[in-house]
């Protein structure tokens, strides 16, 4: 039987006194040390299997065994794009004796603060999931005077720097290497030659920020290529996306064809490629179309002749609930990552 670690052996491992071990471990205290000194404790002590006294104390609560995710948008279904997540976090809560409810949250400046508020001091989940999007200003304040359980879903897409509150944890989205993986394999002969298609939404503004600079980073010269997008700027739904760039296409497609290496936002990769074959051009050979995409067994498989930046939503889904009853039994904020991939297109068959 392996011996029990202490906090003692953690302050030796870490170089600190067993006072800043406590203060590190404890949601309460830890803003009293830097956040360097803070990771670093947090993470010896997970990776030893330590928990703190101020963490059992904290299991022995009152468990409801719910956990909730305030959604602002819930208009659509649960088997589209990045919803899938849902089921599948459904599947693994409750073989864990856990369910999952999902609570919509008004974006409107007069309700999001109020309704914010009232939900996370409900109780009514031993843990709290929560977007971005939802806490900003007012909002934030809150978390001063909270003591719910709360995972902060920071998405690439609206990157953000929220500060070290008591029981904030955090899930990132990263796919930077995954993005530097597709600009690495996008063949030489056709730099320079680049373009962007995607709905006219932020999304496609930061994605277009985004692979700009990653290919500054690479040195890889894409001659700051020009940005074709579609849609007044509104929601467009995901299903509707292909006849949307479809059209856009038909109409756009004689500015558009001269390009050789297209970068895409979503599902409107899908009508591109299917554009540029009906109009004789072959996949990696006349032109190179990279996209993000979403991956899931709930979901059609992978499309040939298209390369993906590609979030593994099943994976997603995973990280995330061991995340979530890790935080049922130590509240302590936890920092996870969850990478994207690379997927690059398969050869065409004859």
């Amino acid at each position: 039987m392996s011996k029990k670690v202490t906090t003692a052996q953690i302050a030796k491992l870490a170089g600190v006194s067993l006072a800043t071990v406590s203060r590190a471990l404890n949601p309460k205290q830890s803003w009293r040390i830097s956040k360097e000194k803070r990771d670093k404790i947090r993470t010896l002590a997970h990776d030893l299997g330590f928990t703190s006294c101020i963490a059992r104390k904290a299991g022995n609560f009152l468990k409801t065994f719910r956990v909730a995710m305030l959604l602002g948008r819930m208009d659509y279904d649960l088997v589209t794009d990045g919803n899938v997540l849902l089921p599948k976090l459904c599947d693994i809560l409750q073989a864990s004796g856990y369910t999952l409810q999902l609570i919509k949250i008004d974006f409107s400046s007069k309700k999001l603060v109020a309704s914010v508020r009232n939900i996370l001091r409900s109780d009514s989940a031993d843990v709290y999931v929560i977007g971005g999007g939802l806490l900003n200003g007012q909002s934030l304040e809150l978390l001063r005077k909270l003591s719910s359980r709360l995972i902060l879903l920071t998405n690439y897409e609206f990157p953000s720097d929220y500060p070290d509150f008591h029981w904030l944890s955090y899930f990132e989205r990263d796919p930077q290497s995954a993005l530097e993986q597709a600009l690495e394999a996008v063949p030489s002969e056709m730099y320079g030659r680049a373009a962007f298609l995607g709905n006219n939404n932020f999304s496609s503004q930061w994605k277009i920020k985004n692979f700009r600079k990653c290919a500054a980073d690479l040195n890889v010269d894409l001659g700051g290529f020009p940005a074709f997008l579609f849609g007044d700027g509104s929601f467009i739904r995901p299903e509707n996306v292909y006849r949307y760039a479809r059209r856009y296409l038909k109409e756009n497609f004689d500015r558009l064809k001269e390009y050789r290496v297209f970068f895409c936002g979503g599902r409107c990769a899908f009508a591109l490629y299917d554009e540029l074959v009906c109009s004789g051009k072959v996949p990696g050979k006349d032109f190179f179309l990279l996209t993000y995409y979403l991956k899931s067994s709930l979901l059609p498989p992978l499309e040939n002749g298209i390369n993906f930046i590609c979030r593994n939503l099943d994976r997603e889904a995973e990280i995330l609930c061991e995340q979530i009853l890790r935080l049922v039994d130590d509240p302590t904020p936890q920092r996870n990552v969850c990478k994207w991939s690379f997927i690059p297109a398969q050869p065409q068959t004859t």
